[in-house]
């Protein structure tokens, strides 16, 4: 399809979220480029009054460990380009998160089975998964397997406890507990099977189950992903055709993507602490305080930090030995 036959079928499918959950929706709105495209879509939508203008919140969750420049954007959005964004906070802080539960490390997917691995389980489905990325049951489960060069975080002197939960905490919990207290029935996401992983995964499992690429139903309700089909250049294209704004974290950082500052699950994370540590010194002395021993652990190098990078020379040349 043409980039307009696109944006149209977006706005119907906009509108359809409208009509099927009876106003009952919002936007997960991150500051990103993907969310920030939807809310240019809605605006489009309520120029030909096909919805309510302001009808659709854009819910952002502030969850502490954004970067600045994603806050600064948010608030911007809301004084001066879409009125109803509304900031939820998580109950608990991201150093609560891996104090109770333990760290990001790798993928979501690798957390997760690596702590099940370091809190006790070691079966044979468990290790043909970490090892062979194979289940007990025969299913393929490449995504969660690691690589060699990591298999020292299966070392019983490997002291980090892996976990995935800080996503649960710091934004799962907070759109539910939002969804709850307002009676939403859906939510409109700006989720693209170009992303790849998971997200392409999940797309293709509903098509061959009847469903359809643009729309789940789970227990929450709802979940709609109008721009699901739209590649890198359909975004690029589009913002600027209608002149999306987008967050500093773009134009003047350098990110790719936005999230949570120096996440270790980034393709692009030596590039992203580069950009936190050149323009957000103190949110890189943060995630160092919190995630060194991940980065380390990872083997992730970083020249333009020599006290870093002495100390993981020294730690890499202990998980060989282990190894």
């Amino acid at each position: 399809m043409s980039l307009d036959d696109k944006v149209t079928t977006a706005c119907h499918r906009i509108e359809e979220m409208w009509y099927e959950t009876e106003g009952k929706c919002y936007v997960s709105f991150s500051g990103g480029k993907d969310s920030t495209v939807l809310l240019a879509l809605i605006k489009l939508c309520e120029e030909v009054l096909t919805i309510p203008v302001g009808g659709i919140p854009a819910v952002f969750s502030n969850t502490g460990i954004e970067l600045g420049v994603t806050a600064d954007f948010v608030r911007w959005c809301k004084e001066n380009w879409y009125a109803n964004v509304q900031m939820i906070r998580p109950a608990h802080s991201f150093d609560w998160a891996v104090k109770h539960y333990g760290k990001p490390m790798l993928s979501k997917l690798r957390s997760h089975y690596l702590h099940q691995y370091r809190c006790g389980t070691r079966t044979d489905s468990l290790m043909g998964v970490l090892i062979e990325g194979v289940s007990g049951t025969g299913k393929t489960t490449w995504k969660g397997r690691l690589a060699e060069r990591d298999y020292h975080m299966l070392h019983d002197e490997f002291t980090i406890v892996p976990s995935e939960m800080c996503c649960n905490v710091l934004k799962k919990k907070p759109f539910e507990a939002y969804e709850k207290a307002n009676g939403m029935k859906g939510a409109i996401i700006g989720l693209r099977t170009s992303e790849g992983g998971v997200r392409e995964a999940k797309a293709k499992h509903r098509m061959v189950h009847g469903g359809k690429l643009c729309t789940a139903v789970t227990k929450r309700g709802i979940a709609k992903y109008p721009i699901i089909d739209w590649s890198d250049t359909d975004l690029e294209e589009f913002i600027k055709a209608y002149n999306v704004p987008l967050s500093d974290a773009y134009t003047k950082y350098g990110f790719n993507r936005t999230g949570c500052m120096a996440c270790p699950y980034g393709k692009q994370l030596p590039n992203d602490l580069k950009y936190l540590h050149d323009h957000e010194p103190n949110r890189y002395k943060a995630s160092m305080y919190w995630l060194k021993d991940v980065y380390i652990a990872q083997n992730v190098v970083l020249p333009f930090d020599e006290a870093y990078e002495r100390e993981r020379e020294r730690e890499s040349g202990a998980h060989v030995t282990n190894q």
